[in-house]
């Protein structure tokens, strides 16, 4: 299952005689371009990604304030149908176009979203609407964008030049979401919106600007006319592994982003305690990152999928303990989200991972925005189902077994991909 990339023929590795080389490559292309490897890890953590990742903190604030439902809260995310839709075309438009104009235009639009959310006055229409914007616009400062640069950057490194810049997520949903918690807990939810948009405008945004698009990489890797010779729609549709891969990212990344989504309140309804819970959010964050650099680590050396088939298995026996205890114990707590946060952290590495190594860079933002369609619809599904399923049972265990299903169908289907094809980087 996991054999090593360097024994398949068109894996693209350096031979165990070409090691050394192969290490001193890697450093010379993060001496070149560090500074685009931090800028997307900037961009990731501090743009939608924390929207997404922080969003469960909000749950219970709106609902006091507004009186609304945990089930009209979540109904929010079906606005991830709108971001389905939209991922393949906004994909293609950066592999034409380059990402970085579409990424620094679409974070100062999502300034003002955030600015949106903080003047909320209780309509729930202005709150779904808000959070469509907020979720097509993100698109812009999310791995299509970030993915693509970094994978363009960073050959002999890329799949821990990914998992480092992927994991200013983890890293985010590990130290926001105790911040979060005290600013809203001190302050009310409003400040907690006007926080995100001042780690746009202050952070991430000018780390886009004055950094992402000014590496220094060699001509043979730059992409200048990455709108010439453009595979075609129906030419992507016909591929079968782009079926695969879409149909793997959906059913393992939606559940992890499902149970992010609610998991404050999850927790709570389990019995940890509300700041306890926020520090397990953070506790996530914290595995997540674990995850993406161990993975990363791997899927250079290992096949791909197979690393993604372990940590899958991982994720499924972590939601499988919260859903089978009804009021869970603080260590027994940790080690089921450790195992989640694991698989969060594998699965934002691997897929666009595999993207790159399945399909080469010149139709990276438009595969992987397919596979966003399928991650946001599911995901939208899934947020949304244990918010109802906590409004109609009191509790979220038959939606959580449901996810260790869907975790365990996942790793499945990477296996299903099989070697990795010849292509041109």
């Amino acid at each position: 299952m996991m054999e090593k990339a360097q024994d398949l023929p068109d894996a693209g590795q350096a031979s165990a005689q070409d090691a050394d080389h192969g290490w001193q490559s890697a450093a010379d292309e993060w001496r070149r371009n560090w500074r685009v490897g931090l800028a997307a890890f900037l961009v990731i953590g501090l743009s939608h990604g924390a929207y997404q990742s922080l969003s469960s903190l909000f749950v219970l604030p709106l609902q006091e304030a507004f009186g609304w439902s945990r089930g009209q809260i979540a109904f929010a995310h079906y606005s991830s149908l709108m971001v389905a839709f939209a991922a393949p075309f906004i994909g293609r438009a950066i592999d034409r176009f380059g990402p970085r104009r579409i990424m620094l235009g679409g974070m100062a639009l999502s300034i003002l979203i955030y600015l949106g959310l903080a003047s909320m006055n209780g309509s729930l229409a202005l709150f779904y609407l808000l959070s469509v914007l907020a979720g097509v616009i993100g698109l812009s400062a999310s791995g299509l964008t970030c993915s693509r640069v970094v994978s363009q950057s960073f050959v002999r490194s890329r799949g821990v030049s990914l998992a480092i810049a992927r994991s200013g997520l983890a890293l985010a949903s590990a130290a926001l979401p105790t911040i979060l918690f005290a600013i809203i807990a001190r302050y009310g939810w409003r400040a907690g919106y006007m926080t995100e948009a001042l780690l746009v405008l202050v952070v991430a945004l000018p780390a886009a600007w004055f950094w992402i698009g000014r590496s220094r990489t060699p001509a043979n890797v730059q992409h200048r006319h990455m709108d010439a010779d453009l595979p075609t729609w129906l030419h992507l549709l016909r591929e079968r592994r782009v079926w695969l891969l879409c149909l793997g990212a959906g059913l393992g990344y939606a559940p992890a982003t499902a149970i992010m989504t609610q998991l404050q309140p999850l927790l709570i309804s389990k019995g940890v305690e509300a700041g306890s819970a926020a520090a397990l959010v953070g506790m996530a964050g914290i595995a997540s990152f674990a995850g993406a650099i161990i993975t990363g680590s791997l899927v250079d050396r290992f096949w791909a999928p197979g690393i993604a088939f372990l940590f899958a298995c991982g994720s499924a026996i972590g939601t499988c303990l919260l859903a089978w205890h009804g009021a869970i114990e603080g260590p027994m707590a940790g080690l089921a989200i450790l195992l989640i946060g694991f698989g969060l952290g594998a699965e934002i590495d691997v897929v666009a991972y595999m993207v790159a190594r399945y399909f080469g860079i010149r139709s990276f933002s438009t595969i992987y925005g397919m596979a966003v369609f399928f991650i946001a619809f599911s995901g939208a599904l899934g947020a949304s189902m244990l918010g109802t399923a906590f409004d109609r049972h009191g509790n979220y265990d038959a939606a959580l077994l449901v996810i260790a299903a869907s975790f365990m169908a996942a790793g499945c289907v990477y296996l299903m991909l099989g070697r990795y094809p010849q292509h041109k980087d």
